[in-house]
């Protein structure tokens, strides 16, 4: 199968960048991850660009009207133009990706060093009323907490989630969810920095958290169940394929995301595709899943949400 992802460096168009954010009404959520060991297309290329129009083609037949991608998601536009991808589209209205550059060097200590991958900016790429496109970019402004100095959480809850909030969604991108923190005192998640409260006061009802890499710490999921609460949806999706320091990858069996619901996880199965990549599809209405087994909700990590076979 011959995949070229429709937009490339040779195929250029205008598309207006939005300075105000798009007012999204998410529905059906495509979600989409890559592996890094696995390579795409005829170029044998390591990110989305090769099948990006193939892949939204195959979610906007069924319905989606939006699609969220793992991060590191495309080359950056001197590079690659995305916009011929989205031609045609009639259900999706948005989507959520990252430009990068890969296999790029930098300098530390007057040493040139191999940095494997390196982000550029993250786009919401939207559709007009007249069926134009837009584009509204945002930058990552942490990802641990050791990142930012004395109150600059709670500058970023004041300054930059009021631009983070779509419509019925927000963006956060990566390990900004650790916005919530985990009280070892306590054993638990708590808002300390009013992160949530702004979700919820602004009437959020699905957080985006596109990941880079899988966040192995205990608390990370602990942080998505928190921030799920008042009846929210968490949607995580990250990339496989990366090793640590001992060479090693420890990605698991499972899909490369995670989703929860009013601090219950919901089961997300990828979907059949021919493009090696895994693909997923989330209706955003409860009603459309069940607790396994017939349990009944509680506060813990052990009941989930499976899809309502029909």
């Amino acid at each position: 199968m011959s995949m070229n992802g429709s937009g490339s460096q040779k195929e250029k168009t205008n598309v207006s960048v939005s300075l105000l954010q798009p007012s999204l009404n998410i529905t059906k959520l495509g979600i989409v991850s890559r592996n890094y060991c696995n390579k795409i297309g005829d170029d044998g290329k390591r990110d989305f660009s090769p099948i990006l129009k193939e892949v939204l083609e195959l979610l906007d037949n069924k319905k989606c009207d939006a699609v969220l991608f793992s991060l590191f998601s495309i080359p950056g536009k001197d590079y690659y133009d995305p916009i011929p991808a989205f031609k045609g589209l009639q259900s999706i209205n948005a989507v959520f990706i990252e430009t990068f550059k890969d296999n790029v060097t930098d300098r530390f200590n007057s040493k040139e060093i191999a940095i494997e991958r390196e982000y550029i900016r993250y786009k919401v790429y939207h559709k007009g009323p007249s069926g134009e496109w837009s584009e509204y970019p945002f930058d990552q402004v942490f990802g641990t907490l050791q990142d930012m100095p004395k109150g600059g959480i709670e500058k970023f809850v004041k300054d930059d989630m009021p631009k983070r909030m779509m419509g019925n969604c927000c963006v956060l991108l990566c390990g900004e969810s650790n916005g919530v923190k985990y009280s070892k005192e306590n054993k638990i998640v708590e808002d300390t920095f009013k992160l949530r409260q702004s979700i919820q006061d602004a009437n959020i009802n699905i957080i985006l958290n596109p990941i880079h890499d899988r966040m192995t710490r205990f608390e990370m999921p602990l942080k998505r169940q928190f921030l799920s609460k008042n009846k929210r949806w968490v949607i995580s999706v990250w990339n496989k394929g990366k090793k640590n320091k001992k060479g090693l990858i420890r990605d698991g069996e499972k899909p490369a995301w995670m989703v929860f619901f009013n601090g219950i996880e919901v089961v997300v199965d990828p979907i059949v595709n021919d493009y090696g990549v895994e693909v997923g599809i989330l209706e955003l209405d409860i009603r459309k899943y069940k607790l396994e087994n017939g349990q009944k909700p509680s506060e813990g990590n052990d009941t989930v949400y499976i899809p309502i076979k029909r």
